[in-house]
């Protein structure tokens, strides 16, 4: 077993990183997504493509949003995260695109995008979701790095930790999320 300070500096730069580096950095990038998506929400659309946007979302999702449809869709988007090199460019797309159906939604209802997306964080299920999104889009980076720096191996024990905790905050935020749209369809 390595102690103390120079010993652990001879091993892999990921094998530096414990779980609590990994989750202070899992957190610094659900902050970033999240200013990512309510920048985005904010780029000016017209009508039409406030329209086009929200008819695209009713023809993923049809008329009524279940449980699976979003823990599948969420789940897609994270298990893409992880993917080295093009998973979190991925990412980066559909937090974008999401933040672009805020704004369609603003655009179309009056109601300011932020207002939408601070609702989804305060209702949980936004927050739990993101947590999840930095956990997949941090393994995704690392798993990047480590390719690079040739310390794939030692970086791969994490995956099945990444992997899992993602899908269990998925699984999490869609079931908060699928019953609140349950409670509030009505209204």
């Amino acid at each position: 077993m390595v102690s103390g300070g120079a010993g652990r500096d001879r091993l892999p730069w990921n094998q530096r990183l414990g779980l609590g580096d990994r989750l202070k950095l899992s957190l610094l990038i659900t902050l970033i997504l999240i200013i990512v998506l309510a920048l985005s929400s904010l780029i000016p659309l017209s009508n039409e493509e406030a329209q086009s946007i929200l008819r695209q979302v009713e023809e993923l999702f049809g008329d009524k949003i279940t449980f699976m449809d979003i823990w599948m869709n969420n789940l897609l988007i994270a298990l893409l995260m992880h993917i080295p090199f093009i998973g979190p460019g991925i990412g980066g797309f559909a937090i974008i695109q999401t933040g672009r159906v805020f704004g369609a939604l603003a655009a179309q209802t009056g109601v300011s995008s932020i207002l939408f997306i601070l609702i989804a964080i305060l209702a949980i299920y936004g927050l739990v979701e993101f947590l999840a999104y930095g956990v997949a889009f941090t393994e995704g980076v690392l798993l990047s790095y480590s390719i690079v720096k040739k310390s794939l191996r030692s970086e791969l024990t994490w995956v099945p930790v990444s992997l899992g905790i993602s899908i269990g905050l998925l699984l999490a935020a869609a079931l908060l999320e699928a019953l609140l749209i349950q409670l509030f369809q009505p209204i």
